[in-house]
């Protein structure tokens, strides 16, 4: 498929399609008139690369954790467990922070005040916002 129907049906912008290429995330052939021509799995592959960009991984770290364009194996890197290691945890501080506003939100609806304590976490969290991450302290 030609990279504006691979945009249309995974909702990345050509631009973003040719970065991922460039990268080795993605890999296509060429047409006889010389247009890239993607996969089917691009789609899938591009749904893989948009999570883990939407969760706060750089697109480095998405290159060091996913299977290349050209072959379906993982090889892993110390570097590489280390970061998934990380994100995994971060991930999983958000869960709880989450859980802990839900159960104040929901205090707070059904009792109309917040009676709970509710300690700060002990180092900041990460929040994401599209791909860029801030601290919350």
């Amino acid at each position: 498929m030609r990279i504006g129907e691979l945009s249309r049906l995974s909702g990345a912008s050509p631009r973003s399609i040719r970065h991922y290429e460039s990268v080795g995330l993605l890999s296509s052939g060429r047409d006889s008139r010389g247009y890239r021509d993607f996969d089917e799995s691009a789609v899938a592959q591009i749904a893989k690369i948009k999570l883990l960009l939407g969760v706060g991984l750089d697109i480095t770290d998405i290159v060091v954790m996913l299977p290349s364009a050209d072959t379906s194996e993982v090889v892993y890197c110390a570097r590489a467990q280390e970061r998934i290691d990380e994100q995994i945890v971060r991930i999983e501080r958000q869960q709880a922070l989450l859980s802990e506003a839900r159960s104040l939100l929901l205090e707070l609806q059904r009792v109309g005040q917040v009676t709970a304590t509710v300690r700060p976490p002990a180092e900041p969290i990460r929040a994401v916002s599209g791909n860029r991450t801030a601290g919350i302290r």
